[in-house]
């Protein structure tokens, strides 16, 4: 059994945002976490990916703008939302101090995530 910690985990970061891959369980599951600034003149399409896997996004703090394949919505502290695999995914932090986000994947073949894959 593997216990992680999203606040003692090591993780990695640039450009203001911290990154850790919590657990990982081959290619099938993968557990993230990213807190991210706020960007008030970011564009919610500013670094707009695809997710290669399903995933569920959970906000444990701050609010976020997003937009799921050209479907915008907005998340607050303790919403939830499924993410469908393949499709474009764009955020922007909207709350005046940072969001925390915890994203669970299912199956993950992303092996290094990179600043440019950040949420």
């Amino acid at each position: 059994m593997e216990i992680a910690n999203i606040y003692t985990a090591e993780g990695e970061g640039s450009g203001g945002y911290e990154h850790k891959i919590l657990l990982r369980s081959g290619d099938r599951v993968d557990a993230l976490y990213y807190k991210l600034p706020s960007n008030p003149q970011k564009d919610v399409m500013d670094g707009a990916h695809a997710h290669r896997a399903e995933s569920v996004f959970f906000v444990i703090d701050g609010e976020v703008e997003v937009s799921v394949a050209g479907e915008p919505a907005t998340l607050k502290k303790g919403d939830a939302m499924l993410i469908p695999i393949n499709v474009i995914l764009g955020t922007k932090v909207i709350s005046s101090t940072p969001a925390e986000i915890l994203i669970v994947a299912s199956p993950n073949n992303v092996r290094n995530p990179s600043p440019e894959h950040s949420h």
